[in-house]
C-alpha cells in the first residue's frame, strides 16, 4: 500500500462547519482531544506498518468521530464526510446503491448493528477507483 494521505484535526473541523453550513446545527467544537483523538485513529501501526486498509481506515475515521463526539451538533454527518474525503484522497470514490445508505450505516454502526470492520467491508464494496 502507497502511503495514505491523513485528514489531520484542522482538516476534520473544516469538513464539519462545511456540513453543518449545507444542513446546519451549532458548529462548536466540544472537545479538541476527542477531536485529535478521531484524526490518529486510522493511523495505527505495528513495526512500522499500518495495520488498517484504506478502507477500514475510512471506518476508523466513522467509529471515532461518530462515537466520541468532538463536536456539539453534526457528529455523524462529520464522520460519514471524513470518510468519503479520506477515501477520495486517496484514490478511491464511494457509490451508494440508495439515497442515504452511508448515514444508514453509520447509524447501524452506532446501533451496533455494524463493527468497525463490516463497515470498512461496506466501503470496500462500494468503492471506485477514481480516474
Amino acid at each position: 500500500m502507497h502511503e495514505p494521505l491523513f485528514l489531520d484535526g484542522e482538516d476534520i473541523l473544516y469538513i464539519h462547519r462545511r456540513e453543518i453550513r449545507r444542513a446546519d446545527g451549532e458548529p462548536r467544537l466540544r472537545s479538541r482531544d476527542a477531536l485529535e483523538a478521531a484524526s490518529g485513529a486510522p493511523q495505527v501501526t505495528h513495526d512500522g506498518e499500518y495495520l488498517l486498509d484504506l478502507f477500514n481506515m475510512a471506518a476508523a475515521y466513522v467509529v471515532a468521530i461518530a462515537v466520541r463526539h468532538p463536536f456539539i451538533d453534526g457528529n455523524k454527518r462529520a464522520a460519514a464526510a471524513t470518510a468519503l474525503t479520506f477515501l477520495y484522497l486517496n484514490g478511491h470514490s464511494i457509490t451508494e446503491r440508495y439515497p442515504e445508505e452511508l448515514a444508514d450505516a453509520v447509524l447501524a454502526l452506532l446501533g451496533k448493528k455494524l463493527d468497525r470492520k463490516q463497515l470498512g467491508e461496506w466501503f470496500r464494496e462500494r468503492a471506485s477507483d477514481r480516474v
